[in-house]
């Protein structure tokens, strides 16, 4: 098959791979109809994320169709059309059965390296789904391939973390960093009725898809969104700050953005082992921290596909561009010189 391709850091190419089949009585192989470029496959290729085999398939948001199934396999059959997680969970461990799927005892991801599974991704013809069951779902006919994708992984985790930050009406939201988590965290934050929801970010052309969802745009190269924040609250801080970057500084900053008594969820991919802590801070202002961890996508999955089916939220407006497979690399260049926002594979 032909796929794109890990080839040492800061290098991807595209070319053939060979063909995947059941291994396990819960696989299922998904001939893939859409795939997408992903901010964290960026942190694969950027070695931020070790243990990725050289020629290995990249890649991890994707829809398809199955066409073969383990002999455990039972919510799934040829010729259904599904939407992936990117967490391969195993279904079956005391956090599964939680729905708790974030904490699997074996959790992998597709394309992330041996560290995780060792798993091949889904930027490819046909991908192998294991425990297809817990990590399969069926995408209603009413559905485009490019309203469900995203269901796998970042619509899916935006809806998580908003859920878990537990926003109330007439909060005052800020959500740091306007990637594609960052806009789905702030479409899903705007439902809950806040009297407000400010976003983050460098890239004024991030910041216009923010605005244009119904968020106030704070552009973090202009000002101070620190300063800002505390201007537009009286001084307090935002009730609930979303961090969406995964890095120290910007964890920092919503520490500092967040009122006294107020809640940081985080759900940006931090990979530094350590970093400093404000502790003694954090104790005096009584400041809840939510850590989102890879998500809890077969947890909200269900509701985030309904919202978009009841037309609550369109998560199609943030591809900006849509390539053929084997382009992918081009893809990944623009993605990587911010030059597209979500970038779409065909095969």
């Amino acid at each position: 098959m032909r796929a794109i391709l890990y080839e040492d850091q800061g290098k991807v190419a595209f070319g053939e791979y060979p063909d995947p089949h059941v291994q396990e009585a819960g696989d299922a192989v998904v001939r893939v109809s859409t795939a997408a470029i992903c901010g964290s496959d960026l942190h694969v290729i950027e070695g931020r994320l070790p243990g990725v085999r050289p020629g290995s398939v990249l890649g991890h948001e994707y829809t398809g169709e199955v066409v073969e199934t383990g002999s455990d396999v039972r919510r799934f059959k040829n010729g259904d059309r599904v939407v992936g997680s990117f967490p391969i969970v195993c279904g079956a461990c005391w956090y599964c059965k939680r729905d708790e799927g974030t904490n699997c005892e074996d959790l992998r991801v597709l394309g992330y390296g041996m560290f995780v599974g060792d798993l091949d991704g889904a930027q490819a013809e046909y991908v192998r789904v294991p425990n297809a069951d817990s990590n399969l779902h069926a995408i209603d006919p009413v559905l485009s391939d490019e309203q469900a994708i995203f269901a796998g992984d970042i619509m899916s985790t935006g809806l998580y973390i908003a859920e878990k930050s537990k926003i109330r009406p007439g909060d005052t939201v800020a959500v740091i960093g306007a990637g594609p988590v960052g806009l789905f965290a702030t479409m899903f934050a705007l439902t809950y009725e806040p009297s407000a929801v400010y976003t983050v970010d460098l890239e004024a052309s991030r910041l216009k898809f923010a605005e244009q969802a119904g968020a106030i745009p704070v552009d973090a190269s202009k000002v101070n969104p620190v300063v800002e924040i505390q201007r537009v609250t009286n001084d307090r801080g935002a009730d609930v700050v979303i961090e969406c970057v995964g890095f120290a500084k910007t964890f920092q900053m919503a520490l500092d953005a967040v009122r006294a008594g107020g809640t940081v969820g985080v759900i940006g991919v931090h990979t530094d082992l350590e970093v400093p802590f404000p502790l003694g801070e954090v104790w005096r202002r009584n400041i809840t921290i939510v850590m989102g961890g890879s998500a809890n996508v077969q947890g909200v999955w269900t509701r985030a596909l309904d919202g978009v089916r009841e037309g609550r939220l369109d998560p199609t407006v943030i591809i900006t561009h849509t390539l053929p497979l084997d382009e992918g690399v081009r893809g990944y260049e623009m993605f990587r010189n911010h030059e597209a926002l979500k970038v779409i594979l065909k095969p």
